[in-house]
């Protein structure tokens, strides 16, 4: 994570010299993850919260509330679809910032699994091939074991994304091998440059031959 956390300590070095500043009414926040299961099958899942941005001495508090989940997702992922739909650790809030508008304290500690999606995974590969299973399974799993930080964790710099990065790391995985993480997140500020207007984080998974890729985007709009 080093090159990720450096991408964010010079995100608070330009945030401090152009002065970040929170939206001082509630905003609308929208996620979207697009992750790849392979064979063409992808889960699309949108969810938009109304936030607040609460200012205290330290910095400011994110408190946040859904109002809405989609998910798009083929018939024959309907399991992995509710898996998302119920997902518990779908979003950080409440989130605490500091004066630079980075993401701090402990909810960027408890990187979490996703509950029930080996279980779910296991369903849709029902009929496909021992090889098909166990390969599907074993990238399964790597996620699970050894990329859950990178891809439940928000960027630090989320709501002030002012210095693109990217960042490779190696996945360890259960037989011995290893696979990498590309990690590349970029963003756009609000007109007058205070605060989040969009930002992208690209995720690619390679485990042996395989290759599994996620996007997540966000919005920050008014609440209408």
């Amino acid at each position: 994570m080093g090159a990720v956390l450096g991408g964010a300590r010079v995100g608070a070095q330009v945030a401090e010299a152009a002065g970040f500043k929170a939206p001082s009414e509630p905003m609308r926040l929208t996620r979207v993850l697009e992750r790849e299961l392979g064979d063409g099958a992808k889960v699309t899942v949108t969810r938009t919260w109304r936030v607040r941005f609460a200012a205290h001495a330290a910095g400011y508090t994110v408190e946040g509330e859904q109002i809405a989940v989609e998910v798009d997702a083929p018939p024959p992922l309907a399991a992995l679809a509710d898996v998302e739909r119920k997902n518990p650790h779908a979003g950080p809030f409440p989130v605490a910032l500091d004066k630079a508008g980075l993401i701090v304290g402990e909810e960027q500690a408890g990187a979490t699994s996703i509950p029930g999606l080996e279980a779910a995974a296991r369903k849709y590969l029902e009929g496909a091939t021992a090889e098909r299973q166990a390969d599907a399974m074993q990238y399964v799993r790597a996620v699970q074991q050894a990329g859950a930080a990178m891809t439940s964790r928000w960027p630090e710099d989320l709501f002030y994304p002012v210095a693109p990065r990217r960042d490779q790391q190696t996945l360890p995985l259960p037989d011995g091998g290893s696979g990498t993480i590309d990690v590349s997140f970029a963003g756009t500020l609000a007109p007058g440059g205070r605060h989040l207007a969009t930002a992208e984080r690209r995720i690619e998974t390679t485990v042996k031959d395989s290759v599994r890729a996620s996007r997540e985007t966000w919005r920050l709009e008014p609440l209408e």
